[in-house]
């Protein structure tokens, strides 16, 4: 019978009288549903193979991850017109600090004698690293406060400041740092670090194994070991191919940015001496890579809005200081995407930019982390050396205190689509990218910057003195590494030979001389190639998803007084101790 059944009322249903009748209902036998035939099977499907299908193919990520701040306010700012110099250099010589009412330094004895180097010694303090006082006021009831001092620390932070610098009531939030995600786009090799070799800054006499010979060092990691070959050109002298004979100084020093070659040292270089490495006689290339911000799923490139941050509760580092929760909520997207190559995305970066928190904070600068050489720090007498971006000697002085280093970028903010990434070397022989610097981001705060004079007292008694003083400015500043790599493929650690005949040969494949192709497979996720963890992350709801956990160090530019920045008048900046080693692990590298 067919699924649209006919229905027919007893008549027992109408009255107990009455009697059932048999009733004949023309029907049709249709059916309009039929079952398979039960011995065909049309398809065996593998889950595991169907997943890693589709994992391999995705191109949708995204992005979320965890920030572990270190970060000091050491470098606190001078005065404060608008809030009658709180929490500044200057806040010190107020009388609520000055108050004789009370012994300093234990001394029971003195009542009166105070100025403003006592007042400095024993209200400023350090704690986990942040820099501040105690509430001065002993009068008050309960606990003692303690004050950062500006900037405090929740300008630093990657929450949204809610009592931003100088703000007013109702205001709204304020971003201290921006975030977006980025990848190598293209190349800049014209800079003069860089065009035609890595620029020679210092050449030593060393002696090896009681042979003189001279060391050349470099702006950057020079990537060389014993026993290589390297060209040098543009010099007085020293021109010619030759084999690295050790790393390093005599005291086995900078191993990683100084080369020693077997001439003895009575040459001289300029503004085009220049090194390359050399392999099996091809020359290796350097140059600056810029990223791109990224596309999304839903737009042609991410926006500043595209990032939240979130604090992790009850989550602390050592230093007190909270860690910080992020997440882009847009997929991030690298359909038809390469790198700066050619070939299919590798890398992705994390960059941070700092904003200036509601007029805080002063321009942002970028340049790279160079070894503390005296050719460096004497730029002035060598001044083409001033285009080497060291971050250590960018500042916003001018000629003052000395001329600053040229920096790669300038006004940085989240408005700009290309940011400089890093310092590489690539070999067409190696076909794989050497990191020689990371590019750092450069800020100060624009109080620290100004000029600031006051009168203070030297002595509080019944007859005052007081004497002028001179705060700044002060061009020490911060810095951080500005692009953290997220690494989403790998590729092969062996290279692959091929010829026109050959099949599979992926588009980014090198031409060598000889009319032949080398090129490395990308590997797939979750690949193992060799004893090496292999890459691997989550995959579902058609994305992959990467967490990313790091230590976000904001350091300053010079700490323990080497590169001229740090400010020793009285009162000076706070001084870090360098922390040796009880033993000597420097030494010469063993050549015979």
């Amino acid at each position: 019978m067919g699924i649209y059944r006919t229905q027919q009322r007893l008549g027992v249903e109408t009255s107990k009288k009455s009697t059932n009748t048999d009733t004949f209902l023309k029907v049709n036998l249709d059916n309009k549903q039929r079952l398979l035939p039960p011995d065909e099977i049309n398809n065996i499907v593998d889950v595991g193979q169907r997943f890693n299908l589709e994992r391999q193919s995705c191109n949708y990520y995204r992005i979320l991850g965890t920030i572990n701040p270190i970060v000091t306010n050491a470098l606190f700012n001078l005065d404060n017109q608008i809030n009658n110099h709180v929490q500044t250099w200057k806040g010190f010589n107020n009388l609520s600090f000055l108050d004789t009412s009370f012994p300093k330094d234990g001394d029971v004895t003195d009542l009166t004698d105070s100025n403003y180097s006592d007042s400095i010694k024993n209200n400023l303090k350090e704690v986990d690293g942040w820099f501040g006082y105690i509430d001065p006021d002993k009068t008050k009831s309960g606990l003692c406060n303690y004050f950062d001092m500006e900037p405090i620390r929740s300008r630093f932070s990657f929450i949204q400041d809610i009592n931003p610098f100088n703000g007013k009531i109702g205001n709204s939030p304020i971003k201290n740092w921006e975030a977006t995600i980025t990848y190598p786009y293209e190349i800049d090799s014209s800079h003069n670090m860089v065009n035609g070799g890595l620029l020679i800054i210092d050449i030593k006499p060393v002696i090896v194994s009681t042979k003189s010979m001279t060391a050349f060092a470099v702006g950057c990691l020079h990537n060389l070991s014993d026993g290589d070959t390297v060209n040098i050109s543009g010099t007085s002298g020293y021109d010619g191919t030759y084999t690295v004979s050790r790393l390093g100084l005599d005291n086995g020093d900078l191993k990683e940015y100084y080369f020693v070659i077997d001439l003895p040292t009575n040459g001289s270089i300029g503004p085009n001496s220049r090194m390359t490495r050399v392999v099996n006689g091809n020359n290796s290339t350097y140059y600056f890579r810029k990223f791109k911000k990224i596309k999304t799923r839903n737009k042609p490139m991410i926006e500043a809005n595209d990032f939240e941050t979130y604090k992790l509760s009850f989550s602390n580092n050592i230093y007190t200081d909270s860690l910080t929760h992020y997440i882009f909520n847009e997929d991030i997207d690298i359909t038809d995407l390469v790198d700066n190559l050619g070939r299919p995305l590798s890398q992705l970066y994390l960059s941070r930019i700092k904003t200036d928190s509601n007029g805080l904070f002063t321009n942002v600068s970028s340049g790279i982390e160079t070894p503390y050489i005296t050719s460096l720090i004497n730029s002035n007498i060598n001044t083409y050396l001033q285009s080497i971006p060291a971050i250590n000697m960018i500042h916003n002085g001018g000629q003052l205190p000395f001329p600053s280093h040229t920096p790669l970028e300038t006004n940085i903010s989240i408005n700009s689509d290309i940011f400089y990434g890093d310092l590489v070397e690539y070999n067409t022989l190696e076909l794989q990218e050497v990191i020689l610097a990371d590019v750092s981001h450069r800020f100060n705060t624009n109080n620290r910057e100004t000029q600031a004079n006051f009168d203070y007292y030297d002595i509080i008694g019944p007859n005052p003195i007081t004497k002028n003083i001179d705060l700044g400015p002060r061009q020490e500043g911060y810095f951080y590494k500005a692009h953290n790599l997220i690494t989403i493929r790998e590729f092969s650690a062996y290279i692959e030979q091929g010829d026109s005949s050959t099949v599979g040969i992926p588009n980014y494949a090198e031409e060598t001389a000889d009319g032949s192709y080398t090129w490395r497979d990308m590997l797939d996720i979750g690949f193992n190639e060799s004893n090496d963890k292999p890459l691997n992350y989550p995959f579902l709801n058609g994305c992959h998803y990467i967490y990313v956990n790091e230590c976000f160090n904001v350091r300053r530019q010079d700490p323990f007084d080497n590169w001229g920045l740090y400010y020793s008048k009285f009162p000076a900046d706070p001084i870090g101790q360098i922390m040796t080693d009880n033993y000597t692990i420097n030494s010469e590298d063993d050549v015979c």
